[in-house]
C-alpha cells in the first residue's frame, strides 16, 4: 500500500510539472507568433487614432508589460481558472474552453462506448481462430482502419450523405439549441434533462456519423492489442494446466486468460484516448460541430492568443491525465510495475 501511494504521488507530481511546462511552451509559441492581438481586440481600426487605440488595448490586455511578467501573471491566473477574455468572442476563455471540451468529449466517450466492446470481441475471435481466413480478415481491416486518415474518411462521408440530401451538420438543430436549457454542454444529455425527446433524437442522429468515424481508431487498436496479447496468454503453461484439469475452454479464457490482457489494454487505452481527442477535433471541422477543433481554428484565424493557449493547454492536460490514469490502473492491476 505504501509503494502504491508513493507511486501515485510521483506520477501526479510529474504530471503537474509536465502541465506547467506545456503551459509555458504554449504561451511562448503564441507570444512569438506573428500578429498583434490588440489590433483584433479593438476591431482592426484604421485612421489617425488607430495607433493610440491599439496601445490602449495592449495596456488593457497586459501586453505592454515585459514578457516574464506576462508569463508569470498568466500562470497565476491559469491555476485560479481565470484564463482571460477571448479576443474574438469577447467571452471568458474558461467558459468557451469548457463548452468546446464538452462537445468534443461527447463524441470521444460515445466512440469508446462503441469501440471497446466491439474491439475486444473482434480481438478475442481473431485470437481463437489464429491464421484462419477470419483472423486475417479482421487483422487486415483493423490495420487499415488504424492507419487511414479519419479526416479524409469524414470528408468522403459528408459527400456521400449530401448526395442523398442528408443534413448532419452541427450538433443539434438551431430551433432545439435555443429552446433547451444547457447544463452539461452535451446536447444529448441536456435534451434528456429538459425532457425533450425530439431534441434528443436530433442530437443523436447528428452525432452518429462523427461518432462512428471517431470509433474507428480505438476499435482497430483494441482489436489488434487483444488479438496479440490473448494469443500470447493462450500459449502460456498455466492455460494448458487449467485445460488439463478439465476446465472448459471458454471458462479458462473468460476467467483467466483475459485477465492477463487487461494490464496491456489499460495502458494502451490511455494513449489511445488522448489521441482520439485530436482525432475528433479534426472530424469536428468536417461536420461543423462546435468542439475544440472548430473553436481552435477560429481562434487561430483571429489571433486570439488567450483562447489559443487555453485550448492547447486543456488538450495537453487531457493527454497527461489520460496517460497518468492509465499508468496508475496498469500499476494497480500489475504489481510488477511497482518493483
Amino acid at each position: 500500500m505504501v509503494k502504491l501511494f508513493y507511486y501515485i504521488l510521483k506520477r501526479v507530481s510529474l504530471s503537474i510539472l509536465v502541465i506547467l511546462g506545456i503551459i509555458v511552451v504554449s504561451y511562448i509559441l503564441v507570444y512569438i507568433a506573428p500578429g498583434n492581438p490588440a489590433y483584433t481586440w479593438v476591431g482592426k481600426p484604421t485612421g489617425p487614432k488607430a495607433a493610440e487605440a491599439i496601445k490602449l488595448a495592449e495596456k488593457d490586455l497586459g501586453l505592454d508589460k515585459p514578457f516574464y511578467i506576462q508569463l508569470y501573471n498568466f500562470i497565476k491566473r491559469f491555476f485560479s481558472f481565470d484564463w482571460g477574455i477571448s479576443i474574438r468572442f469577447k467571452q471568458p476563455v474558461s467558459v468557451i474552453v469548457m463548452r468546446s471540451l464538452a462537445a468534443t468529449l461527447e463524441l470521444v466517450v460515445l466512440a469508446y462506448i462503441i469501440a471497446l466492446p466491439l474491439g475486444i470481441l473482434g480481438g478475442v475471435y481473431a485470437s481463437l481462430h489464429r491464421n484462419s481466413i477470419a483472423d486475417k480478415t479482421i487483422y487486415g481491416i483493423a490495420s487499415l482502419l488504424a492507419s487511414s486518415p479519419r479526416f479524409w474518411i469524414a470528408a468522403i462521408t459528408v459527400l456521400l450523405l449530401q448526395m442523398f440530401n442528408i443534413n448532419i451538420f452541427g450538433r443539434v438543430s438551431t430551433s432545439y439549441a435555443i429552446s433547451i436549457n444547457v447544463y452539461t454542454g452535451s446536447y444529448i444529455i441536456d435534451s434528456l434533462l429538459n425532457g425533450r425527446i425530439d431534441a434528443f433524437i436530433d442530437a443523436v442522429l447528428r452525432a452518429m456519423p462523427p461518432v462512428f468515424l471517431a470509433s474507428l481508431y480505438p476499435f482497430a487498436l483494441t482489436t489488434r492489442i487483444v488479438r496479440h496479447a490473448l494469443s500470447e496468454e493462450l500459449h502460456k503453461e498455466y492455460v494448458r494446466q487449467l485445460l488439463s484439469y478439465g476446465l472448459r475452454g471458454r471458462h479458462v479464457i473468460r476467467r483467466y486468460a483475459l485477465r492477463g490482457v487487461i494490464p496491456v489494454l489499460a495502458q494502451i487505452q490511455g494513449i489511445s484516448f488522448a489521441y482520439s481527442v485530436i482525432d475528433v477535433a479534426t472530424i469536428e471541422n468536417v461536420f461543423g460541430r462546435e468542439g475544440i477543433g472548430v473553436t481552435l481554428s477560429k481562434a487561430i484565424l483571429a489571433n486570439d492568443y488567450p483562447l489559443i493557449i487555453g485550448l492547447l493547454a486543456i488538450v495537453s492536460i487531457l493527454f497527461v491525465i489520460a496517460i497518468t490514469i492509465a499508468d496508475i490502473i496498469h500499476m494497480v492491476i500489475d504489481p510488477r510495475v511497482r518493483i
